[in-house]
């Protein structure tokens, strides 16, 4: 909700933002976010 508040200036294009940040969020935490923190730990130790 507060992303849709912040990004009302760009209209219908909200909507194709916010699935941008979704996909780039998936592509970027494909273990998940725990599983990316649980492998950084893995890794470092």
């Amino acid at each position: 909700i507060a992303m849709q508040q912040y990004l009302a200036g760009f209209g219908q294009w909200v909507t194709v933002i916010q699935g941008v940040i979704f996909v780039a969020c998936v592509l970027t935490f494909r273990r998940g976010v725990v599983g990316e923190i649980a492998h950084y730990f893995r890794r470092s130790l």
